[in-house]
């Protein structure tokens, strides 16, 4: 039986996410966070839109904080399986125990393969310039999403579940890994969520929970 080669990577990618976080928790630290985030997606065109995100947690960047963070973003189109994104990020203590700015520069490649069931598994890669407090840092960030699409009482929600792997070049080393569990629910009815394939109105709302847990190992100076 002949697999296609975009599935085959794909399903490699995940399989080497999934090992890696499992390495990656041996001697860290645990943290469980809820992270609610509202998604405003303007489609300009077939090919071009823009992505605009407000978002919190906790004790992602400081210890105890609640954290804040807001971005603007331009996406394209590649074709159905392929998109780019690119934007910029600013993020923010809500409190003062702990307080940071960070400035954020963020680059994605997303490949997508459908799956039996109508299941979606998307393959992000993503690279991030950083100044946070004033010092530049550079981040890249390999995450793997499995979602389904599902319609109740005229809403579209998508529950999904992802696992993602970090390297920070402060620390030369993949010293994080995140797996997230959550939903994304269409708050204006007859627009598409994350897909690019097909955007069907000028402006559309996503809401998004989760519940993340992220290791982060000591880093290897």
């Amino acid at each position: 039986m002949r697999v296609p080669v975009g599935r085959f990577l794909c399903l490699l990618a995940l399989a080497a996410v999934f090992i890696s976080g499992a390495r990656a928790q041996q001697d860290s630290e645990t943290v469980k966070q809820f992270w609610p985030e509202v998604d405003v997606y303007v489609p300009l065109n077939e090919k071009f839109r823009l992505f605009f995100l407000a978002t919190t947690t906790k004790a992602e960047e400081t210890r105890e904080n609640i954290e804040g963070q807001v971005g603007a973003h331009i996406d394209y189109l590649i074709h159905r399986k392929a998109s780019l994104r690119a934007g910029y990020r600013y993020g923010f203590s809500l409190g003062g125990s702990d307080p940071f700015k960070e400035h954020r520069i963020v680059f994605e490649q997303t490949l997508r393969q459908p799956l039996p069931l109508d299941v979606l598994l998307s393959d992000r890669n993503r690279e991030d310039l950083r100044w946070v407090n004033g010092e530049f840092s550079a981040r890249y960030r390999n995450r793997v999403t499995l979602e389904r699409e599902f319609k109740i009482l005229n809403r579209q929600i998508t529950p999904y579940g992802s696992a993602e792997v970090f390297y920070d070049n402060r620390f030369k080393t993949w010293n994080r890994n995140r797996f997230a569990v959550g939903a994304q629910i269409a708050i204006k009815r007859g627009v598409p969520l994350i897909s690019l394939i097909h955007p069907k109105n000028n402006f559309c709302w996503t809401f998004t929970s989760c519940a993340r847990t992220t290791a982060a190992p000591s880093p290897i100076m």
